[in-house]
């Protein structure tokens, strides 16, 4: 992929709750300050929807005028035994381009956090000071999917 758009990064700093929100939606929580309540954030509906946004991102959530609903998959996902939902949310975020590019520069090279952060830097459309934060994010989710560096 040549460039990426600010809505390509993740804003939800801890995966886990990720899977919080489906469970969330799954128990009728539908607005992004409800889906904020079910997972523990208190932000006036901001986190939810960051929340939100990376669950809908990961196919697992739709959203229309602020009302979630499960996908299919969401669906399917919720049925899972929690291990698996684990293991679901771990490919599903690696299927993500950025981190599909991202996995590609770890293996075609030896690379350091210095290097990964550069490069993550390049890659992100927004302003620097957004990035480091995003890049933050990008490192939880990279850990929560077992890729060290």
């Amino acid at each position: 992929m040549d460039s990426f758009e600010t809505n390509d990064f993740l804003q939800a700093n801890d995966p886990k709750k990720v899977i919080e929100v489906v469970h969330a939606v799954n128990q009728n929580y539908y607005t992004d300050h409800a889906i904020e309540q079910y997972i523990g954030t208190n932000s006036d509906g901001r986190q939810g929807r960051y929340y939100r946004l990376a669950a809908q991102k990961l196919g697992l959530v739709s959203t229309s005028n602020n009302y979630t609903i499960l996908t299919d998959s969401g669906r399917y996902f919720v049925g899972l035994q929690t291990h698996d939902q684990i293991n679901y949310i771990r490919t599903a975020i690696l299927c993500l381009p950025i981190f599909r590019e991202a996995i590609n520069l770890i293996q075609s090279k030896e690379t350091n956090l210095e290097d990964l952060k550069s490069w993550f830097k390049e890659k992100y459309p927004g302003e620097q000071t957004t990035a480091h934060r995003r890049f933050s994010t990008f490192i939880n989710y990279l850990v929560f999917c077992g890729i060290y560096l």
